[in-house]
């Protein structure tokens, strides 16, 4: 969906037509870095109702052959290609120097009726520009679904209880970027009982799944689960 440089049809028509199929308003959104190869992320696009771009990753996208229905930012990282191969999509412009293009984009998801939404190329690029994505994504975890992709792994924020296949031997990394307690994991080389976390104090990096069923609880806080793709590591 959504691929290639052809004409494709209008946003609002893509969104009703899922919309009468399931309830739930899904999105990617892709950021201002390299993408990770399109067979990480091809699933989560063809499920997608709406793609937006945040700023400069509309260049991103048209690289990769993907044609989103908006892009969000003042644009002063798009270039003029860009504009004019994505024509058809609409451009919102939202000037405020006082946020990233990415907390903008998941302002305008939210205003969009967007539920649950993947965000690429989050963590390419510059060091700071990950922090900073990553603590945006997190702010907006509890106002709606969200999961990143990378090469590497998939990662997304739990504030409760999150149960997941894994293989046994993946690697599976625990990180609360603020502080999270009551964690509990179940099916982990190094299992956790009633645990805490908390940025700069402590952290759960490379635990690795002993089963096919891994389950993850957090009763205060919140927790960043990133696991790796089978291979990596």
């Amino acid at each position: 969906m959504h691929m290639g440089r052809g004409k494709y049809p209008s946003p609002h028509l893509i969104i009703n037509s899922r919309l009468a199929r399931r309830k739930i308003l899904q999105a990617i959104i892709i950021a201002n870095s390299p993408l990770p190869d399109a067979s990480r992320f091809q699933a989560a696009l063809e499920q997608a109702d709406v793609i937006i771009c945040a700023d400069g990753g509309a260049n991103h996208a048209v690289h990769a052959g993907i044609r989103p229905q908006y892009v969000v930012g003042d644009f002063d990282s798009v270039t003029e290609e860009t504009k004019q191969v994505l024509a058809d999509s609409q451009f919102i412009y939202r000037p405020s120097q006082y946020a990233p293009d990415v907390e903008k984009t998941l302002e305008f998801a939210l205003e969009k009726g967007v539920q649950r939404a993947t965000l690429l190329g989050i963590t390419g690029g510059r060091l700071d520009h990950q922090i900073c994505n990553l603590n945006i994504m997190e702010k907006f975890s509890r106002k709606m679904e969200l999961s990143c992709i990378d090469d590497f792994g998939a990662g997304k924020f739990i504030h409760s209880r999150y149960a997941f296949n894994a293989f046994v031997g993946q690697q599976v990394s625990l990180f609360a970027f603020r502080r999270a307690e009551g964690i509990t994991t179940h099916g982990l080389k190094y299992p956790l009982q009633n645990a805490s976390m908390e940025w700069a104090v402590n952290d759960g990096l490379s635990n690795e799944a002993t089963a096919k069923r891994v389950e993850i609880v957090v009763e205060k806080g919140s927790l960043f689960v990133y696991c790796l793709w089978p291979g990596q590591g």
